[in-house]
């Protein structure tokens, strides 16, 4: 199995309500994810956004001695040439009281060495997270290598944590503006949101 990059998205379980997979689903299409199937399953991707709302409200966390068929359904897609992608949703993480939509992507499609990125594959998933951020629930965007440490929670980054940004992260205007960003290069974009891209990145 590949080392993978990872696409993450922060939501608080505060702002839970009925459709918030219909929404992440719309948002998904409108950033060009053309799902391919389930993970060994037959599902449609409605079937599986409903599976997945439900065990969100439920507030569903697998058990170390539960079968995995119990847990959140997981989904791969297509989109732009990457051999894989596949999307999981991830109750009570980072912290308690938040859940994460994570795209996963093989890291060696986007990573050449230590901190050297190919720019190509980079802007490919700029692209994406660009359109996902417009999703209104959405706390932070963050990217991390199968070898990272965790993403920030967004409540750390509110006292100083940097963001996990392997390449690049995305924060809200309001967020940047508290942030020492003496470290990053930032691209402000629509929707109030900025992406932040740490000054020893290279792009190839």
């Amino acid at each position: 199995m590949p080392a993978y990059l990872s696409l993450i998205m922060e939501f608080s379980r505060a702002e839970l309500d009925f459709d918030n997979m219909k929404e992440l689903l719309a948002y998904i299409r409108h950033a060009g994810l053309e799902f391919k199937s389930g993970t060994g399953r037959s599902d449609t991707i409605e079937d599986i956004m409903n599976w997945n709302q439900q065990k969100l409200e439920e507030d569903y966390e697998l058990g170390y001695d539960e079968d995995v068929s119990n847990d959140y359904k997981q989904m791969c897609f297509n989109y732009g040439g990457f051999s894989e992608i596949r999307g999981f949703i991830t109750n009570e993480a980072p912290v308690r009281g938040e859940y994460i939509f994570s795209l996963l992507i093989p890291e060696d499609e986007v990573l050449m060495e230590k901190n050297t990125y190919k720019k190509e594959a980079v802007d490919k998933l700029k692209a994406i997270a660009s359109k996902l951020w417009i999703l209104p629930k959405t706390r932070t965007m963050q990217t991390e290598l199968e070898l990272g440490e965790g993403i920030a929670p967004e409540m750390d980054i509110r006292e100083g944590a940097s963001p996990s940004a392997c390449p690049f992260a995305i924060v809200s205007e309001k967020q940047f503006g508290r942030m020492d960003t003496a470290n990053y290069t930032a691209e402000h974009i629509e929707y109030g949101g900025v992406i932040l891209t740490p000054k020893d990145v290279k792009l190839v």
